[in-house]
């Protein structure tokens, strides 16, 4: 890749930023590659929100673009320049009306009301609480027999 790369400007165009990690090492895999400039292009806006309805999307806690500044993000990235399509625009190049969509990930609307304490880790968090069937069948033989 250095023969590609060296002493020349480089664009990344990537369809999301969401922890930032995949990124920033592109960036700089393209740098110690020689790359004078690497410059990222995302043909979304920045996610800012979780998606409650089942894309894998995390809680606001680990999304980059709810926690930091675009220049932050640069920085964080190592990138020259951070470029994000508008929303408006990604909507537009769809050729679809906005309504089309679920745009919440990005604007905090949701579109379909629902409860903040029901998420895709509810099964894992009830399954901790409560034993499992081995487990129960253990603590019975640990029982004294009364017959």
């Amino acid at each position: 890749i250095t023969d590609l790369v060296k002493d020349k400007r480089a664009n990344i165009v990537d369809d999301s930023i969401v922890r930032g990690t995949t990124s920033k090492k592109r960036v700089n895999s393209l740098k110690e590659a020689g790359a004078k400039e690497v410059h990222v292009m995302v043909s979304c806006p920045p996610h800012k929100n979780p998606c409650v309805y089942g894309i894998d999307i995390p809680d606001r806690s680990k999304l980059m673009a709810a926690n930091y500044s675009h220049d932050e993000i640069r920085q964080y990235l190592n990138t020259d320049s951070l470029y994000y399509l508008s929303q408006a625009g990604m909507v537009k190049a769809t050729g679809q009306p906005a309504d089309s969509f679920c745009l919440a990930c990005y604007d905090g609307k949701y579109p379909v009301e629902y409860d903040p304490t029901v998420d895709k880790h509810i099964m894992e968090r009830r399954r901790s609480r409560v034993e499992s069937l081995g487990e129960t069948l253990a603590k019975e033989d640990q029982q004294p027999k009364l017959l």
